[in-house]
């Protein structure tokens, strides 16, 4: 997968939170129309610990126990925000989890294009079954919230993995993504 729009980073960083075993996850989804895109996920996963944090952006370090070698999520997250003149942080605990946050500068010409986000945020729920999350999307003064509990209260635990379900939660998002607009 290549991370070709923001909505691609914002999905890497996501999953990221659900590898390192979090069962919370926040993204909050900033939008400023034609001038600022930022996100934030915050997960109580696993945390890394204050000598790795610095390693965590070569793209040649991976905990990952996969065929590959190398982890080039966050180095191309925090390349492609600081080429808009936008910014990326991260800090982590160990034991306690890890906040990951981008902005990127909409107008610069290096910008990548913003993407689905309605299938991206769909994505990330199919992936987090089980993972209690909140999904803050805010453009432009108005937005929506989203939860987890929400969902499963009036859906039923298993919409995640529930074909029918899920189409519905994509309807839901693809709604409220529309509002925005």
């Amino acid at each position: 997968m290549g991370l070709r729009t923001i909505a691609d980073h914002v999905l890497d960083i996501y999953q990221n939170a659900v590898d390192a075993g979090a069962s919370r996850i926040e993204l909050s989804i900033f939008e400023e129309s034609g001038k600022l895109f930022s996100f934030k996920v915050v997960d109580n996963g696993k945390g890394i610990n204050a000598e790795r944090l610095s390693e965590v952006l070569d793209p040649f370090y991976t905990e990952k126990k996969k065929a590959k070698k190398f982890g080039l999520g966050l180095p191309l997250l925090k390349q492609a925000a600081e080429a808009t003149g936008g910014s990326f942080e991260i800090s982590s605990k160990l034991g306690l989890g890890t906040e990951v946050s981008a902005s990127f500068v909409l107008s610069h010409i290096d910008c990548q294009p913003i993407g689905d986000l309605a299938q991206t945020l769909v994505s990330a729920i199919q992936m987090s079954d089980g993972i209690e999350w909140v999904i803050h999307r805010e453009k432009d003064k108005s937005g929506y919230e989203l939860t987890r509990s929400d969902f499963a209260k009036t859906l039923g635990n298993d919409f995640a993995i529930n074909a029918v379900k899920i189409k519905l939660v994509e309807e839901v998002i693809i709604g409220a993504e529309d509002a925005l607009r």
